[in-house]
């Protein structure tokens, strides 16, 4: 299970704490402030075929004081050249109940089914999960400002004999260091655990790269330095993935190519 604070990011312990620090400076600065609640999801990936046509989705509210009012939207994932994600509103699935809410300290179950399989390339989606803005409190004449959530959980809808055929295609310079292309030439996503980029000038980089979908690139910025930049002869990248293990290539590099897109 993985839980979720604000903004739609996975809450690690550090990041949630940081969350909460600033929700209280917040409070500081404003005359009255409505909170967002806090909940968890799991899973926080689901896969469907032709074998496996629904699954189930539980959210669960960890609010001690008040329930949550939820509404579900469905959007088809791509990505354009850059690899960046796009969405678009979908109904390509079977999903409910829509719109619901979680009483405190309580759980729902959202239902999620395949309504045509996926020919040729897996497709993704992402089930979108809003925390709808609690009404005003009629009672508090001050200004009151509400932060609500929003997280998207990763559907594919794999195709038979699905593959990922992930490989790390080149680097480019950039004006703020170098972009790493990771390139997926199968019919099946994969996700990027981490991209490290080494050197023996100094350089020891770890990122984090997120989904690359079947058929698709991604464009994995990496800010240098540029002192360490020009110092730079040669590169290591090594790339962990969930499905396809771990790829690693080596290049040369120009210290002329600094600076320059």
């Amino acid at each position: 299970m993985s839980r979720w604070s604000r903004g739609g990011r996975p809450a690690e312990r550090n990041w949630h704490c940081a969350s909460r620090a600033l929700a209280g400076a917040l409070l500081c600065l404003m005359p009255a402030a409505a909170i967002a609640a806090l909940f968890s999801i799991s899973p926080i990936r689901t896969d469907l075929d032709r074998q496996n046509k629904t699954d189930s989705i539980t959210i669960s509210n960890d609010e001690a004081v008040r329930k949550i009012e939820m509404q579900l939207k469905l959007s088809l994932w791509t990505q354009d050249e850059n690899g960046n994600d796009v969405y678009t509103d979908s109904e390509d699935l079977v999903f409910f109940p829509r719109i619901f809410s979680v009483e405190k300290q309580d759980q729902r179950v959202v239902r999620v089914g395949l309504k045509v399989p996926a020919v040729g390339t897996e497709k993704a989606y992402r089930l979108f999960f809003e925390e709808q803005p609690p009404a005003p409190d009629s009672s508090k004449s001050s200004a009151q400002v509400a932060f609500v959530l929003r997280f998207g959980v990763p559907v594919f809808v794999r195709v038979d004999n699905g593959l990922a055929l992930g490989s790390i295609d080149g680097i480019e310079s950039t004006p703020s260091g170098l972009a790493v292309i990771i390139r997926n030439r199968g019919n099946q996503n994969f996700q990027i655990q981490s991209l490290s980029i080494k050197s023996p000038a100094g350089l020891d980089k770890v990122i984090i790269g997120g989904y690359v979908l079947g058929g698709g690139a991604k464009r994995i910025p990496v800010p240098i330095p540029m002192a360490l930049c020009k110092n730079l002869k040669t590169l290591r990248i090594i790339m962990t993935t969930d499905t396809i293990g771990t790829i690693d290539r080596d290049f040369d590099w120009d210290a002329g190519r600094c600076g320059k897109p």
